[in-house]
């Protein structure tokens, strides 16, 4: 019994680092394991909108935001604190633009205004942040303990339809594009939004040209018709940013088995979203349903708190805390990466949290600080050690070397350079 409590007390000390206690009813000996993996490796966490507080909000990240809520009621994630705590060595900020944007203009603009803030970011926390585009600057921020900054598109309206508004992205630091958000652009279908029966002939382009400068081709949020016209076309491997497994919970922002196959054979990756509704049927057909059964009485709150917003937030916040829906834990995010490597093999998943973009995480998890829980449970499946650093950063890095490796060979061709959509 003494001997229990003494190793309960040295991981508690050891995973301080990671500000996680060992969950209760985890094995000790697992978890001391776990802890010891995931301080080695290189963690890479494929999407994070904590970009969007940061232009929105009066936030930023020197500040612990646990226990802290946005704007809008959900909790926050993401701050240095955190990050370091989650063993984080490279963390993609989304640069978010709405499909809104093609109505009313201002793609460019607001992008431009979540790129400063990340870069302001960088040079408030110079200490623990550092900017960073390829892979070896990866892997040299590890070994200095620093974190990466990464910046991806989540939504192709940035462009406005030019190559020359795509290649200026890449110049700025921008290393993957989400083709679209939840409505399509004027070349390509998103998830939810088909119009055009996948990419058009510009969408092509489109995708040829982040093949030559080296970004990433994002195939969340997007059709799959989408999915398959890209993959045609990419001569360098592709990602899902942020996406997990049809095959798991059949929802249209999950990757079906057949494309999974596919970019297995591409040489990209699937980084598995945390989102519980995106993880697990149950959870998402009972948070439809709260919505709809609710929505009078949010409309009766957003009325009644019309000119002061944190109270709005937290009459509903009390109001959802009193119809609680089924919430799976963190271990569903597993579920997912065993089926993709089931299907895809070990090498072509990853993690991609969407922080500061969902409402609410698995149970278990409260942000970045979290992310050695899934390092456990793998560990706890009998993943080896190898296996989970794929899994944590690995496989990113192997993808991103390839597309620097593609885009370095094509680099010299102009072709295509004027082009904007007609």
């Amino acid at each position: 019994m003494k001997k229990i409590s003494a190793i309960c007390l040295l991981l508690t000390f050891a995973v301080t680092t990671f500000s996680q206690t060992m969950p209760a009813g985890a094995d000790p000996a697992i978890w001391a394991k776990a802890v010891k993996i995931h301080k080695k490796a290189i963690v890479i966490d494929g999407h994070n909108d904590i970009t969007s507080p940061l232009v929105d909000e009066d936030t930023d990240l020197r500040n612990s935001t646990t226990g802290k809520f946005h704007l809008g009621g959900d909790p926050f994630h993401t701050d240095v604190s955190r990050l370091k705590a989650g063993g984080i060595t490279g963390e993609f900020f989304a640069i978010y633009v709405s499909g809104s944007t093609m109505e009313t203009g201002g793609a460019m603009h607001r992008a431009v205004d979540m790129i400063d803030a990340t870069y302001r970011e960088v040079e408030r926390n110079p200490n623990d942040l550092v900017s960073c585009t390829t892979a070896d600057e990866i892997r040299k921020a590890k070994k200095k303990n620093k974190i990466c900054i990464l910046m991806g598109i989540e939504g192709g309206y940035v462009m406005e339809d030019s190559l020359a508004a795509l290649r200026v992205m890449y110049r700025l630091g921008v290393r993957y594009m989400t083709l679209t958000h939840n409505v399509a652009t004027n070349w390509g279908d998103a998830h939810r939004d088909e119009k055009h029966g996948g990419l058009t002939e510009f969408g092509k382009d489109v995708v040829r040209e982040m093949n030559r400068l080296g970004i990433f081709i994002d195939i969340s949020h997007i059709s799959v018709k989408t999915m398959n016209d890209a993959l045609d076309v990419s001569t360098a491997p592709v990602i899902a940013s942020h996406s997990g497994a049809r095959g798991v919970n059949d929802h249209t922002r999950n990757v079906p088995d057949d494309v999974l196959k596919r970019v297995a054979k591409n040489g990209g990756v699937i980084m598995v979203n945390f989102y519980p509704s995106f993880l697990d049927a149950r959870t998402n057909k009972e948070e439809n349903e709260r919505s709809a059964r609710l929505k009078p009485q949010m409309d009766a709150l957003a009325e009644q708190f019309k000119n002061d917003r944190k109270a709005f937030d937290d009459a509903v916040r009390k109001l959802e805390d009193a119809n609680p829906i089924y919430m799976p834990t963190y271990a569903r995010i597993v579920d997912h990466i065993d089926h993709i490597k089931q299907i895809a093999g070990i090498d072509h998943v990853g993690l991609g949290s969407d922080f500061d973009g969902v409402p609410m995480l698995p149970a278990g998890m409260n942000g970045a600080e979290d992310l050695v829980l899934v390092t456990y449970e793998m560990l706890r499946r009998g993943y080896s050690e190898t296996d989970i650093k794929k899994v944590l950063g690995e496989n990113l890095l192997r993808a991103m070397a390839q597309m620097e490796r593609v885009a370095g060979n094509r680099q010299i061709s102009g072709q295509g350079s004027l082009k904007r959509i007609k």
